[in-house]
């Protein structure tokens, strides 16, 4: 019996690509981007895309917030596309507004939380930006529930570096054996959990092939059947 469960938060409790895509197209549609001539929302996800994850990629390193991480996405997006550039500040102050305000969980991950709200001590561990984790939980209705919230910008440590796990530790006052982490990224977080000597859950939403020197303690294809994996099935 663990007597506390971390979670990743996106696309582990919420649906990161859906709030992502949802937050643009109402961005879109207030600036609207869908009456510019020979517009197509699938030019421009190809375009923004890669240009924001390389920006993201390279915050830390170039010591950028995520206002200028989405301002400079926008800018090289609309240049790209031969667009007016100076739309990129009210762009990337809007998405922000709406990404924040909203939340969309993954399929049975409010219920989950409900049900395990006042038995194992819950914990978040993210390597998302405060201010929207906090904010979107809070719009979700389930930022109550969590004994301990660790993202990474607030506390300077992101996964897969053990520091982060070991605030959460303390913050829980539990030992790293009584802990189990649940997470989608192979990268971040089994391997942070792996580092942190942490039991660890592979949420595996996309039903990937796992190589043979990949070995987590337990492996889901949906987050209801983490139900099963601590009731022991």
């Amino acid at each position: 019996m663990y007597k506390a469960i971390l979670f990743d938060l996106d696309n582990t409790l919420l649906d990161y690509d859906r709030c992502e895509a949802d937050s643009m197209h109402r961005t879109g549609l207030q600036h609207g981007l869908e009456q510019w001539e020979q517009f197509t929302w699938e030019r421009f996800w190809e375009t923004f895309g890669p240009i924001n994850w390389g920006y993201w990629s390279d915050r830390v390193a170039r010591k950028l917030s995520i206002h200028q991480v989405l301002e400079y996405s926008f800018h090289d997006t609309l240049v790209k596309l031969d667009r007016d550039r100076t739309h990129s500040t009210a762009l990337a102050r809007t998405y922000w507004e709406h990404f924040c305000a909203i939340c969309h969980f993954e399929t049975g991950a409010k219920e989950l939380l409900g049900e395990l709200h006042g038995g194992p001590k819950l914990g978040i561990v993210s390597n998302g930006i405060g201010e929207s984790q906090r904010r979107r939980t809070a719009s979700g209705g389930i930022d109550h529930l969590f004994d301990a919230f660790i993202v990474s910008d607030e506390v300077g440590h992101w996964k897969p570096s053990r520091p982060i796990f070991e605030i959460a530790l303390q913050e829980l006052d539990v030992d790293r054996s009584e802990v189990l982490f649940v997470g989608d990224s192979l990268q971040d977080d089994y391997e942070g959990a792996k580092a942190a000597g942490i039991d660890f859950c592979f949420y595996n939403r996309r039903k990937i092939a796992l190589e043979e020197r990949i070995a987590p303690r337990y492996v889901v294809e949906r987050i209801s059947d983490l139900r099963e994996v601590l009731d022991g099935r």
